[in-house]
């Protein structure tokens, strides 16, 4: 925001989405240009979001519905169709140099808010709910932080052996599922947690850096799931990061 209101930059967009909460800003009145889309910046609404395109942390679920429903909202008022063709990424634009949002973005989630689509299947699971979390005895108990998801969570020690906590859930089709993450970040906890999903097609492992980010849903990737009651999100201990491994509570929505 403090870049956009300095003359000196040059550059502006109408609107900027914040990444913890999806809370708006407006920098300049849709009336007037902004300077964010070269040749397109007379015929086009710009909406910046906080954060890195090789991050997809940043871009959280409060971020994608809030964004998205200022979208809606332009589009409605001006007779703008809502679609990817005339909702675009600046990357989209002819002669832009830009490369926002980037391959980090879920722009198949993010149209589906536009245009209320969004199926309304998703579970949480938490380390402590009954039946469907389960960690050796290695991985202790901890309130310590108050970014924690409900009464507590697990933590543990790096080594060289999976040791994998685990989340099980009731997957009612096989189709695209949308796996996000819950933990509280402190700086001593692990620069790299392995994140373990059992896809359609194997298990696939995402590291977090999570020293940031915490206290919120934080993106983990969107992947394949078959149908039925299985281990469906594990966190592993194995890692070359360094810090306390944290397990707290996963969520898993259909898209």
């Amino acid at each position: 925001i403090s870049w956009f209101q300095n003359p000196a930059a040059q550059v502006s967009a109408h609107y900027v989405v914040r990444s913890s909460d999806g809370d708006v800003t407006q920098m300049v009145r849709e009336k007037d240009r902004a300077w964010h889309a070269r040749d397109w910046n007379s015929r086009s609404v710009g909406i910046e979001h906080e954060g890195y395109v090789n991050d997809a942390s940043w871009f959280t679920d409060a971020m994608y519905r809030s964004s998205a429903a200022l979208t809606r909202n332009v589009a409605d008022r001006y007779g703008i169709p809502k679609d990817r063709t005339h909702i675009v990424g600046h990357v989209e634009v002819p002669g832009n140099d830009h490369t926002d949002p980037g391959p980090n973005w879920d722009w198949t989630r993010y149209m589906q808010y536009v245009n209320g689509t969004t199926s309304t299947w998703s579970t949480i699971v938490d380390n402590t709910t009954a039946g469907r979390f389960t960690a050796s005895a290695n991985w202790g108990t901890s309130t310590y932080s108050g970014q924690r998801y409900g009464a507590d969570y697990r933590y543990a020690e790096p080594v060289a052996a999976s040791d994998t906590a685990w989340y099980r859930a009731a997957i009612p089709a096989t189709a695209t599922y949308r796996v996000e993450a819950w933990y509280p970040a402190v700086s001593g906890y692990n620069t790299a947690a392995p994140y373990i999903v059992t896809t359609s097609s194997g298990n696939k492992t995402v590291y977090v850096d999570q020293r940031t980010g915490g206290g919120a849903w934080r993106a983990v990737g969107t992947f394949t799931l078959n149908a039925g009651d299985y281990n469906v999100v594990g966190v592993s201990r194995w890692t070359a990061g360094t810090g306390l491994i944290i397990a707290d509570a996963v969520r898993i929505t259909r898209v």
